[in-house]
């Protein structure tokens, strides 16, 4: 057995090429870097081999894709990656698009610029790749979509996230941009659900029992509230051409002003209650306190 301290740089970087079909994934990079380190022939494959590795082994990491992409575009010809054949301008491509993706995909705050920078991601995929399969998902080992398939996913998610942004000014808007959303669901063969619900929750109206005002968004303009509605109550209710009561009658539907208002009230008298327990049980332990020392005292004597 030869060490690898003696071997020159080609012979460890076509050791390292085994290693990867073999999917040693960390014995394969040390070799490719000991063949940059001795100058091989193949020393910039041996690069783009190395931030391959880094990417299959963090492979939930945008930087390391985009990092993937620019050594890709260095490269004039093909080559294999274990036993996938790489065209490298084609997998840049799909790196710069993954890597966006999950960036994207982590935002948080401004729902609305991550919902039209998701369907942008959408459209880029639909057109860049088509109807071929990504190669770096299959790379990576993640699941491996078309270029299609994966854009309906993700112009789901943008949908959603633009009607997560719509839903408090405008309920109805909101309703509509998940309709977009449930029919990308639709082609992927999804039940959409999860979709379904919160369309017919957002498209929903009631007037609000205590105040009268008509709301519309179950759930998010209005809400249900456990009570219980008299027999003679329920009939006024019934005349009604936007109800303020589920049809059992078991609840009654309060409009979030209203909701949050006896909610904070209730939370308020709450607290006076509860620090008012506080004090007589620091009280009451105070006395106890004082009745053992006494106790102990006596005792001493």
């Amino acid at each position: 057995m030869v060490l690898s301290v003696f071997k020159s740089g080609d012979e460890l970087f076509n050791q390292g090429v085994d290693l990867v079909k073999r999917k040693e994934y960390a014995k394969a990079r040390k070799n490719f870097e000991r063949t940059i380190e001795k100058g091989g022939r193949e020393a910039q494959l041996a690069r783009v081999y190395i931030d391959m590795i880094d990417a299959c082994l963090d492979n939930n990491n945008p930087a390391r894709f985009v990092k993937l992409a620019t050594s890709l575009e260095g490269m004039k010809e093909g080559f294999e990656f274990g036993l996938t054949e790489v065209d490298p301008a084609r997998v840049a491509v799909e790196c710069r698009l993954l890597a966006d993706r999950v960036t994207v995909a982590r935002m948080s705050g401004n729902l609305e610029e991550k919902g039209n920078k998701l369907l942008d991601i959408a459209r880029k995929y639909q057109s860049q790749i088509g109807n071929d399969a990504i190669v770096i998902s299959g790379i990576v080992g993640i699941q491996v979509n078309s270029g299609i398939k994966e854009a309906l996913y993700v112009q789901a998610w943008g949908y959603e996230s633009l009607a997560s942004a719509a839903v408090m000014a405008d309920p109805k808007r909101a309703a509509e941009l998940l309709q977009n959303s449930l029919a990308c669901r639709k082609q992927l063969g999804e039940d959409g659900r999860d979709v379904t619900n919160l369309i017919k929750a957002y498209s929903e109206s009631a007037k609000c029992w205590i105040c009268g005002r008509p709301s519309t968004g179950r759930g998010v303009h209005f809400l249900t509230m456990s009570s219980e509605v008299t027999p003679f109550m329920r009939k006024a209710d019934e005349d009604s051409v936007l109800k303020s009561a589920p049809s059992d009658f078991g609840s009654v539907y309060v409009c979030k002003a209203c909701y949050t208002s006896v909610s904070r009230r209730a939370d308020e008298i709450s607290k006076v209650y509860y620090d008012r327990a506080i004090q007589e049980m620091r009280a009451m332990e105070a006395r106890l306190q004082a009745e053992i020392r006494s106790v102990t005292i006596m005792a001493r004597r």
